[in-house]
């Protein structure tokens, strides 16, 4: 991959420029008020970026009291993966 396509690729998915990007963390809070509150700095975040958190990936067996939605994103179970995994998405910026 030359400079410009990674430059294309990166304007691309980077939030508050249109599209899709999945943030993955493997190194996940041992606690559930720990994983809140990363939830809601993601959550917040993203809206300064304007890029809205769309979809939170978690060990659902590990946090069963997350549910099904944290602040009306829905919550899927990652299964054994054990990764938190964070899904922005963001329409394109005006010409």
């Amino acid at each position: 991959m030359d400079m410009s396509d990674l430059d294309r690729l990166l304007r691309a998915t980077l939030p508050g420029q249109g599209g899709r990007m999945s943030v993955t963390l493997t190194d996940l809070p041992a606690h559930l008020r720990s994983l809140q509150d990363l939830l809601a700095k993601a959550a917040e975040m993203a809206e300064l970026q304007g890029a809205p958190l769309v979809e939170i990936h978690l060990p659902v067996q590990r946090y069963p009291q997350i549910g099904a939605a944290f602040r009306n994103v829905p919550v899927r179970d990652c299964g054994r993966s054990a990764v938190l995994r964070f899904i922005y998405e963001s329409e394109p910026k005006p010409a």
